[in-house]
């Protein structure tokens, strides 16, 4: 009721239409009499003043620029490039047994001449690798070089670490031991768990073979009925890997069958219970197609190097034990590099198809006819020699896709001379090359 009453005035002022200043001054007393207090008008808003021709312009460009930022979006960073594998890399699996100081039978190597045959491949430039290695990139999650070497041991013999471990750690070459259940930490000459796990802090990964090393293919005498052999076969499997697990508390991912002895069966048993490799005595070199569960070794026996020969032949280019290999920064005796190598070696590239030199005037002659180059994904290819400059040229005729590029050129100086070897390799920075150019 309190303010009915001023509302009630005021709209009979209103309607008796006085003038502006006449309601004004009623509404004050109003407000005084009721004890209300009005809210002061606000102030003006000051008009700015008119642009001027120059600042309508500044302002209409920056609207327009206000206009394609907002329906242009921010530009993504480029994405790295897409891992592509290189499918034609090829592997050796040397396969050894046990280790002497003097050898004498087909499963004993003698140390030296152990260490001839790792020379002979540290020499090559032919690179040996973890088998894991060879697994991730069959898994398709890393690329290894286009020709390479896996070096095993099986069984578990006290000679692999007293005699073959140290050479190995001299090179600095990875390798895999192959151990059966009943002949880890025996005594005797089996090796210890000590010894089996000093090696693994030295670059030795570990793979089981079997329980009992009997043959999986053999029928056990107390297995009644092919349920019985199926199980043995299970045991033999399953067992030995938990046993290597457990005491060395690492994954074991592969398996060597005991006398290379399988079926299809047997492959697929192990397989389905998480081996991932499987690895047999058939000399045969490993590609991307190699089943898994029928990865080729080549057993080196005693003092035949043949099979080491066959393993350590690469498409043609002949045994590590019948090439001379020279290093890509090999000097004469005055000093001088004796091959002029581009791309350098070991350089980082951002030419895609780039041009293979290799300059041989400082080795004095050379037989035109000797001279390969291979490349790495493409084998031997048409490389052009001028006789007058002794330079040997290839220009690669497409773009390269991989990061890596390995490459090997092979000549005689004469003819009675042996067949020499220069390997090296060098990067392309693909992230680099598919930059535009500035």
């Amino acid at each position: 009721m309190r303010f009915a009453l001023p509302f009630l005035l005021i709209f009979l002022s209103l309607g008796a239409l006085p003038s502006c200043k006449r309601i004004e001054a009623k509404l004050r007393r109003l407000a005084e009499q009721s004890g209300v207090t009005p809210k002061p008008p606000p102030p003006p808003k000051p008009e700015e003043p008119a642009l001027t021709p120059e600042e309508q312009a500044i302002e209409k460009k920056l609207q327009d620029s206000a206009l394609v930022e907002a329906a242009v979006p921010p530009p993504e960073p480029p994405a790295a490039p897409v891992l592509e594998i290189n499918k034609s890399s090829v592997v050796s699996i040397l396969g050894y047994h046990d280790f002497r100081d003097r050898g004498g039978s087909p499963m004993l190597i003698a140390a030296p001449k152990f260490k001839a045959q790792m020379q002979a491949i540290k020499d090559s430039k032919i690179p040996v690798i973890p088998l894991s290695d060879v697994m991730a990139w069959k898994r398709g999650e890393k690329n290894i070089p286009e020709e390479s070497i896996v070096i095993t041991m099986d069984d578990g013999w006290e000679g692999v670490y007293t005699y073959a471990y140290p050479i190995l750690r001299e090179y600095n070459f990875p390798f895999t031991v192959y151990l059966y259940k009943k002949y880890v930490n025996i005594g005797g000459r089996s090796m210890s768990w000590d010894q089996i796990k000093e090696m693994m802090q030295h670059g030795c990964e570990v793979g089981s073979h079997s329980v009992s090393h009997e043959s999986l293919k053999k029928r056990p005498k107390n297995a009644k009925t092919d349920a019985d052999v199926q199980q043995w076969v299970l045991s033999e499997l399953k067992d030995s890997r938990e046993f290597l697990e457990q005491n060395l508390h690492v994954k074991v991912p592969s398996f060597a069958y005991p006398y290379g002895n399988f079926d299809d069966a047997i492959m697929e048993t192990a397989l389905q219970i998480g081996y991932e490799s499987l690895v047999t005595v058939n000399g045969q070199k490993v590609t991307w197609d190699t089943p898994n569960g029928k990865l080729g070794r080549y057993i080196v026996h005693g003092d035949n190097d043949i099979n080491f020969k066959l393993a350590t032949s690469f498409r043609g280019r002949g045994d590590v034990g019948s090439n001379k290999f020279l290093v890509a920064d090999a000097k004469n005796d005055k000093g001088e590099q004796l091959i002029q190598l581009k791309p350098r070696p070991d350089a980082t590239i951002t030419e895609r198809r780039p041009l293979i030199e290799a300059d041989l005037k400082k080795l004095g002659t050379i037989v035109p006819e000797s001279i390969k180059l291979r490349i790495g994904g493409l084998g031997t290819v048409p490389a052009d020699y001028d006789p007058a400059t002794m330079v040997v040229r290839f220009q690669f005729p497409y773009k390269l896709r991989r990061e890596d590029c390995a490459v090997s050129l092979s000549f005689q100086r004469a003819a009675a001379q042996p067949v020499e070897v220069v390997s090296w390799h060098f990067k392309i920075d693909l992230a680099a090359a598919y930059l535009p150019a500035q």
